[in-house]
């Protein structure tokens, strides 16, 4: 297994490799900051919002849930009370009512609760895969026209410097003389609404 010096070792030997090639070959070279295409896009910055209402909704949903089996709850809590405060003032067939309702409040709030962790486990795995497919399509809308504009202006290469590695680290990337065309496509995206 490969250590991590090593692996950087030969990271860093390709990028300087890529590097000389392009020196050498003068090739016509772009970086392009993908992050920032994305927090700044107009269509991206709506998704993301549409999104968060979705949370905020379900958040909503769930705590109007919550106060509903809160009720029950608490009334039979009360009930309890009411009842060791007065047991022996009570015929047995008022206990036995009152025992019914006791445990159908308990039954209630039980299969409220239960309803309620479902709906919240399906409604979160919706959104989930909603921020996915959103997040896909905006990323394939931005890789489309950095591709357009890239073959438009003859580009050999788009580099990406707002990557991270396999590790979650930042990946900066620096080639002198590469034109930074991020807000050039953030214009042309925005352009299209």
């Amino acid at each position: 297994m490969m250590n991590i010096s090593t692996l950087t070792c030969l990271l860093a030997m390709t990028l300087l490799s890529a590097v000389s090639q392009l020196h050498a070959q003068q090739m016509k070279v772009a970086s392009v900051d993908v992050r920032k295409i994305f927090d700044q896009w107009d269509f991206s910055k709506e998704s993301e919002q549409e999104i968060e209402d979705a949370r905020i909704a379900l958040e909503r949903e769930s705590n109007e849930r919550l106060a509903v089996i809160n009720e029950l709850k608490m009334e039979r809590s009360k009930m309890r009370q009411q009842y060791q405060a007065s047991s022996g003032s009570f015929t047995a067939e008022d206990k036995a009512a009152m025992d019914r309702k006791f445990m159908a409040l308990g039954r209630d709030a039980f299969a409220l609760e239960q309803d309620r962790n479902d709906f919240i486990a399906k409604a979160k795995r919706s959104l989930d895969r909603e921020v996915t497919a959103t997040s896909k399509l905006i990323l394939d809308q931005i890789t489309e026209a950095v591709q357009a504009y890239a073959e438009k202006e003859e580009y050999d290469m788009v580099i990406e410097t707002g990557g991270h590695t396999t590790r979650n680290v930042p990946f900066f990337v620096h080639l002198e003389g590469a034109e930074d065309i991020t807000d050039i496509i953030i214009e042309q995206l925005n352009a299209k609404e």
